[in-house]
C-alpha cells in the first residue's frame, strides 16, 4: 500500500462500487483525498478535507425508481 491512512473501522463508509474495497485517505500537498486503495481510476474525492459524505454519496448503489426488490441485482455485482 502506498502512503495511505486507513479509515477507522467504527466510521461507516460505503465500499468502492467498482471493486468493493474499503476506501483510504491519501494526503497530497497538505490536502486529503478519500479514494480506493486498489485503482487510481476509481472514484476519489476532490482534494481538501476528508469528505466521507461525498465518497458515500458517489459509491452508494441506488435502486431504480419503481423497483419493489431492494436487493442488489446480479448485474450490479
Amino acid at each position: 500500500m502506498k502512503g495511505f491512512t486507513q479509515i477507522q473501522g467504527n466510521i461507516f463508509v460505503e465500499p468502492c462500487k467498482d471493486c468493493g474495497e474499503r476506501p483510504v485517505v491519501e494526503q497530497q500537498k497538505g490536502l486529503f483525498i478519500v479514494r480506493c486503495p486498489k485503482h487510481d481510476s476509481h472514484y476519489q474525492t476532490k482534494p481538501g478535507f476528508v469528505d466521507i459524505n461525498d465518497w458515500n454519496l458517489k459509491n452508494k448503489v441506488h435502486t431504480s425508481l419503481g423497483a419493489t426488490d431492494t436487493k442488489p441485482s446480479k448485474e450490479a455485482s
